[in-house]
């Protein structure tokens, strides 16, 4: 009589390491894009506070005169701390508001580069007589 046995054949263990490689790759690719993700919200996260606080030192000016530093001038290359060598590039423009009499526009503009360009806009109105 023939003898029987038992285990797995070669192709059943290819079959289910292939499963088994495919879930890994699945799960690999989905990490990738989670940490891209937060890499961009972290430098969302900076450039927005890196514009509130250009917009206050601007607020906080006796007189606000009307200015255009974007997109040439401004702050370039800045960190997250507002110091040289970083990713980010910050201008404003300061201009009379369509919207009433003694009303400054304050616009804020952060820009910077990762796998495309990203930007953050702050917009505020101060009255000032």
């Amino acid at each position: 009589m023939g003898r029987q046995q038992s285990g797995f054949t070669l192709n059943e263990i290819l079959v289910a390491m292939n499963i088994i490689v495919i879930a890994i790759l699945g799960y690999s690719l989905n990490t990738v894009a989670v940490i891209r993700g937060n890499f961009a919200n972290q430098n969302t996260t900076i450039a927005i506070n890196l514009a509130q606080d250009k917009m206050e030192q601007l607020k906080a000016q006796e007189s606000l005169v009307d200015e255009d530093r974007c997109p040439s001038s401004g702050d370039q290359r800045i960190g997250a701390t507002g110091v040289a060598n970083g990713i980010f590039d910050r201008c404003w423009k300061i201009f009379d508001s369509p919207l009433g009499t003694h009303l400054k526009q304050i616009d804020v503009k952060v820009s910077w580069r990762e796998h495309e360009d990203r930007e953050v806009l702050v917009t505020t109105l101060v009255y000032k007589e």
